[in-house]
This record gives structure tokens, C-alpha cells and sequence, in this order.
């Protein structure tokens, strides 16, 4: 109310109406905040995603470079120049180690290639020398253990060479179907063979059947069968089986054993790595079977794994596509 000598002035506000505003305008303020907050957070999103999309590839590049993958690279895009930096770093990075990687493996295939025309003469002529010297003399003995090293060089050579084409992914596969249950039953009748001593038993499933390469697969099984025999208990077991479990073929070849140590079993597929246990020079070897065994069954679209079996045992299984379809390179 304003006065005057003269006048009066009074101002009359309804209360109601003021109340009625405040409520509109507490109510578009309510709906308006979350969806002013629901835009910035898009709108962050949006640019953040924008901002973290080249981390993203280059992350999702790193989890995939594996030695037969070392040709990718990431293209450049629209991104900041510190990225761009960051993408070009990393594929020079791609690109020496590609380099260097195929120059190792194709020296390690060249070294085997080479090694064995000359290994192939030094035997066929040893041979021919043990089989002309006197029988039992200290001659024909020295030759005999010669002529042990050069197979157990050209066995080498051989898995170097076998080894180095897996890594450059050409391991070349000849598939023919495969009557896996008698291979097994084949392998059973060789350790009972090879293993009077043990106790020797079989479970295998008729009628398993797979697309492989006879050569090689037979390889694996007897690598496994080998190590089963030269690392088993005295007067222990060996223990072979085969069944289908679902699409895939599982073959399990097990025997009893002193053990194997947390960190042998971390390292046992690692090349030239020989267990404790496994380094004795009367024990033959070089620590390559297990890891071409596991590129050979990997080759084929399965594994090989070493696992749990108790205490005084060790099981190795390894997994085979029942029905195989590969196309070689």
C-alpha cells in the first residue's frame, strides 16, 4: 500500500493465483531438469565415444595380434593428431615384428630343410659301415651310438621344420578320413608292445571317425603314448580312451606318475623346456613333441591340453572336430 496526503494506493495479488504459477513452474522445471540431463548425457556419451573410438580399435588390434596375425594394421582416420601418432607407432611396432618374426621362422624352416640331405647321407653311410664291420666290436659299437645322434638330429630337424610351418601358418594338412578308433586300438596293442611291464587298458568307442592328416595325427598319439611310457611309475598303468562329446572327438591317454610340479605344468608345451623329471640324458628327447603336438592337433581345429588327473598321474587329452572339413592353404 502506498499513501499520499491526498490519495491512497492499494495493491491486491491473489495468493492462489501465485501459488498456482509457482506450482507450473516447479512442474515444467521437474520435467525439464531430467530431460536436460538425459540430453547432456547423450551428448557427452556421443562425444566421448567419438573422442575414445580410436582407442577402442587400437585396444581391440592388440588383443588380436598373435604370431600367424602380424600382418594387420590400423588404417588412419579423422583422429587427433596425438592418436594418429599413437596408430602409426604402433603399426611401424606391426611391422618390425613381422619382420623380424619371418625371418626367424623362415631360418629355422631353412636351417631343417638343409640339415636333412646331409643328415640323410651320414646314416645311410654309417649303415653301410656297421653292417660291414665285425659284429659286437668296439667299432661297430661306436658307429651304432653315431648313428643314434644323427636319427636323433633328424628327428629334430624334422620337428623344427614342422614347427616353423606352423608358425607361419602353412602346415600343410593331407585329410583323408580317418578310422580314429583303430589308430587307438593300433596304439594300445603298441604300448602293451612297447610296455610289458605296465598295466595297459583301453576304453575306446567304435566307429570314431574323423577328416585328418594320418601321418601327423598318428604322430601325436605316439608322442603322447612315448612320453606315457618313459615317465610313467615303475610297474605303473597307462590308461587309453576315446568318446564323442558332441562335435568333437576326445581322446584321453593318462598314466601314473611321480607328478608334475605347478610350474612345470605352466611351461610343459613350451619348446625346449624339459621338467626336472625329464632332463636325465638316458631319458631321449628335446622338450619339441608336446608343443608340435599341440600346433599339429590345432591344425586340425582341435587341442591338446595336459589336465587335472590326481595325485601320482598325469592325462593328456586331446580334442578332434568328429566331422572335419578343412581346406588346405
Amino acid at each position: 500500500m502506498a499513501t499520499t496526503p491526498d490519495e491512497k494506493l492499494g495493491i491486491g495479488i491473489d495468493l492462489a493465483v501465485v501459488d498456482a504459477g509457482m506450482t507450473d513452474l516447479r512442474h515444467a522445471f521437474l520435467l525439464a531438469t531430467p530431460l536436460a540431463l538425459g540430453f547432456i548425457g547423450l551428448s557427452a556419451w556421443f562425444l566421448s565415444g567419438r573422442a575414445l573410438s580410436p582407442i577402442r580399435r587400437l585396444t581391440a588390434a592388440m588383443a588380436s595380434v598373435t604370431a600367424k596375425a602380424l600382418d594387420q594394421r590400423i588404417a588412419l582416420g579423422q583422429e587427433d593428431q596425438e592418436f594418429r601418432q599413437l596408430i602409426q607407432v604402433f603399426n611401424g611396432m606391426l611391422a618390425r615384428l613381422e619382420r623380424s618374426f619371418l625371418q626367424a621362422s623362415r631360418f629355422s624352416a631353412d636351417a631343417a630343410h638343409e640339415l636333412k640331405t646331409p643328415l640323410a647321407i651320414l646314416q645311410g653311410q654309417i649303415e653301410r659301415a656297421i653292417a660291414q664291420s665285425e659284429a659286437s666290436s668296439p667299432a661297430q659299437v661306436c658307429l651304432t651310438g653315431i648313428l643314434d645322434e644323427i636319427q636323433r638330429l633328424s628327428t629334430i630337424a624334422r620337428k623344427l621344420l614342422l614347427l616353423s610351418l606352423a608358425d607361419a601358418g602353412r602346415l600343410r594338412l593331407h585329410l583323408t578320413g580317418l578310422d580314429l578308433s583303430q589308430v587307438l586300438e593300433e596304439l594300445l596293442e603298441d604300448a602293451q608292445m612297447l610296455a610289458p611291464v605296465l598295466d595297459v587298458s583301453g576304453a575306446i568307442t567304435p566307429g570314431l571317425r574323423v577328416n585328418a592328416d594320418a601321418e601327423l595325427l598318428r604322430q601325436v598319439l605316439h608322442n603322447l603314448l612315448s612320453n606315457a611310457i618313459k615317465y610313467n611309475s615303475p610297474n605303473g598303468w597307462i590308461r587309453i580312451a576315446a568318446v564323442r562329446q558332441g562335435g568333437f572327438i576326445e581322446v584321453s591317454i593318462a598314466n601314473s606318475s611321480p607328478g608334475i610340479l605347478a610350474t612345470d605344468r605352466d611351461r610343459i608345451f613350451e619348446r625346449f623346456y624339459r621338467a626336472d623329471s625329464a632332463r636325465n640324458r638316458q631319458i631321449d628327447g628335446v622338450g619339441l613333441g608336446l608343443s608340435l603336438s599341440r600346433e599339429i592337433a590345432r591344425a586340425h581345429g582341435g587341442d591338446l591340453r595336459l589336465v587335472e588327473a590326481g595325485e601320482g598321474a598325469a592325462r593328456f587329452l586331446v580334442w578332434l572336430p568328429a566331422r572335419l572339413q578343412i581346406c588346405n592353404p
